[in-house]
């Protein structure tokens, strides 16, 4: 089966469980909040792991400016939704859904180390606070035995009517996508991306949830590689930028003008 139609696979699963998790949730057309319509067969968008502070004004219009392309934002105050009610970013949530822009909000579980309950109260910070039910768990562990723990995380999201998105960067344990709407399964520098251990098998046929990868560290001169590969790789949601470690995700990459390009190709 083709890239194409596997991703078609996994969006047909994806949206029956929204439309599943709204009717729960007792959503309709007056929803103050719609989610962008679901990823199409074939093609390829980006989700910004927005970890810039509001007042960078050039940042998120840059990032505003680019929907359609960018889909999904994940939005993080202070490795989660802080410790109170920011009104900065209350209004910069709203100008992103001001574009059909889907917010994700940030919270950290320490590769499954964090107290669940600080966790579930960080989720729940985001709904009360900014009215965000969507969230994206970082420092995912892929171990089995750690699943249970997510499953009730993904349950709290689900229940509220948000989606989740896992990010271990790497493929966890298969179990993983019985329950995540999205899973980074790739968040490393660009030589791994191409030199790095190939995917397993059973990804190529996962149907349950989209796959994201993050390329950091990137050169302009190998974006169309990169594009390709994710491609190929059956990819639905990338961020790729030539920032690097400390800390590769306070800027927006150089050529961001041309990796829309590339991905709109």
């Amino acid at each position: 089966m083709t890239a194409a139609g596997l991703r078609l696979r996994r969006t047909a699963a994806a949206a029956l469980a929204s439309a599943l998790l709204c009717l729960a949730a007792g959503c309709g057309i007056n929803d103050p909040f719609p989610d962008p319509p679901p990823v199409e067969a074939g093609e390829l968008y980006i989700a910004v792991p927005g970890y810039v502070a509001p007042p960078n004004s050039a940042y998120w219009q840059a990032v505003i400016d680019a929907a359609p392309r960018v889909r999904e934002v994940i939005v993080n105050p202070r490795n989660g939704p802080g410790s109170e009610k920011s009104e900065a970013y209350v209004r910069l949530i709203g100008s992103l859904r001001d574009v059909d822009i889907r917010v994700l909000g940030y919270v950290e579980t320490g590769y499954g180390d964090r107290d669940p309950d600080v966790v579930t109260e960080d989720i729940e910070h985001w709904r009360d606070w900014y009215d965000v039910d969507n969230v994206f768990l970082d420092e995912v562990t892929t171990r089995a035995a750690d699943m249970d723990t997510y499953a009730d995380y993904a349950a709290t999201v689900h229940d509220a009517g948000g989606i989740v998105v896992l990010n271990p960067g790497l493929p966890p344990d298969p179990g993983y996508f019985e329950f995540a709407d999205a899973i980074v399964t790739f968040e490393d520098p660009v030589d791994a991306y191409f030199n790095g251990r190939d995917p397993p098998d059973w990804l190529s046929t996962e149907t349950r949830g989209e796959l994201w990868h993050i390329v950091i560290g990137a050169p302009q001169d190998r974006l169309a590689d990169i594009v390709d590969r994710a491609r190929q790789l059956g990819v639905d949601q990338i961020y790729v930028t030539d920032d690097a470690e400390p800390n590769p995700y306070d800027t927006l990459p150089g050529f961001w003008s041309a990796k829309l390009d590339a991905i709109q190709e």
